[in-house]
């Protein structure tokens, strides 16, 4: 394989172990982010590596609490009525996917792409020395309030049933020899066997970071502008008069890969799930050790290195729109009725910005008019889980060979952009 210059704009998790990946196939690779790597929406979530986020949002039982969701009442889901009144038809057409077939293509194609991705973290993160972030077995406990949620939750449990996810049911009585720290509210609970977690996704992005410069790889802190292709050669202008050549383009940065695309002439189908979180100060006696899903009351919490990190539930709202913090609030008032909690470390909480396509299925894959441009984008929520087995399948057609599972659900043609 002929080594190639290659520039990834993007230094989330998947444009970093895209980055990572390629290096270490022998390319020279410059990454380039606005900002310190993994700062941006990966640094927010919950920290799961998970291997069983298979059933995605537009599956046929949003057409059910789809009436309820409207009055905009609920913590799991919010949104901003003018901006889905400008998005109707985006909305539309992402409500089209609610069908009982796309949702088994899905939880096939995810699967996969979670188990790819979980190997690859875990031999990336003992290549790097960075064991103690990692709690592996049973790293994700999903907690149900009442019969009736828990009911609701039968159709996600089907799904991770058929195409493999382990996966433990406990009782009320024994969730609190799991978890001491919970309050007894809780009527089931659902352990993610295989899944794992970690406690600083900042930490793991900056491993990957240091073994990509290690390797070889350059990252450069700047705003890309404007991409130019001629005589086969690519250009990255970016402001102060920064601008980088390379032979091939990767394009993975996330939220704004639609807008980057949109340069070179792709309308890309693209939303954003916006979610929240604050840290706070561990109360007194004892703590949670897994990242545990209050189901019912749409919020997470998961102990991180600066405290234990509340996320709130999804808000459907214009990429940059002003933050509303109306669902962190309300989740960090459950968190504290659920658990003992002191004091909140950061005074505002911090935002991020998840890039949903219609399908809620990532674009891997070559752009269709220009050669030598990748796409590799559109994670939703799972972006952590997903990112180094998407970079996997990514290097694999960028060497023209065979991606190591079935990468046609992500190709980019299954859209017309």
């Amino acid at each position: 394989m002929k080594a190639k210059k290659i520039i990834v704009i993007g230094g989330g998790i998947v444009g970093v172990s895209t980055a990572l990946k390629l290096q270490l196939d022998g390319h020279e690779i410059q990454l380039i982010d606005r900002m310190q790597p993994g700062r941006e929406t990966s640094y927010g979530n919950a920290g799961v590596l998970s291997d069983s986020s298979v059933l995605v949002l537009n599956n046929p039982g949003l057409l059910k609490t789809l009436p309820k969701l409207l009055l905009n009442r609920s913590n799991s889901l919010r949104y901003n009525l003018f901006f889905v009144l400008r998005r109707l038809s985006w909305i539309c057409r992402f409500l089209s996917f609610c069908r009982p077939g796309h949702t088994a293509h899905a939880a096939r194609a995810l699967r996969a792409l979670l188990l790819l991705s979980l190997d690859q973290h875990k031999r990336w993160i003992a290549q790097a020395g960075i064991d103690r972030i990692l709690k592996t077995g049973g790293g994700w406990l999903k907690l149900f309030r009442t019969p009736v949620g828990f009911m609701r939750y039968q159709r996600e449990m089907k799904t991770m049933q058929e195409v493999g996810v382990n996966f433990t049911v406990f009782e009320a009585e024994q969730i609190r020899q799991i978890e001491p720290a919970l309050e007894p509210l809780y009527h089931k609970a659902v352990m993610m066997d295989d899944t794992c977690s970690v406690s600083s996704p900042a930490d793991l992005t900056d491993a990957y970071v240091a073994m990509f410069n290690a390797a070889g790889g350059v990252v450069e802190r700047a705003i890309v502008t404007g991409l130019d292709q001629a005589s086969g050669k690519w250009r990255v202008s970016c402001e102060n008069d920064l601008r980088f050549d390379g032979d091939e383009i990767v394009l993975a940065a996330g939220a704004w890969s639609a807008e980057i695309a949109g340069w070179l002439g792709y309308d890309i189908p693209m939303a954003w799930e916006r979610g929240y979180h604050l840290h706070i100060n561990s109360g007194a006696g004892p703590q949670i050790r897994q990242p545990v899903y209050d189901v019912e009351g749409g919020f997470v919490v998961a102990p991180m290195r600066q405290g234990m990190r509340v996320t709130s539930g999804v808000e459907i709202a214009d990429r940059d729109a002003a933050p509303n913090y109306r669902q962190i609030t309300q989740s960090v008032a459950a968190a504290r009725k659920i658990m003992a909690l002191a004091d909140p470390v950061e005074q505002t909480p911090w935002m991020g910005r998840r890039p949903t396509l219609l399908d809620s299925l990532p674009m891997i894959g070559a752009a269709p008019r220009h050669a030598g441009l990748w796409f590799n984008f559109g994670h939703q929520h799972i972006g952590l889980s997903m990112g180094p087995g998407s970079a996997i399948i990514l290097a694999s057609l960028i060497a023209d060979q065979q991606p190591p599972i079935d990468a046609a659900p992500f190709r980019v043609s299954r859209f017309s952009v």
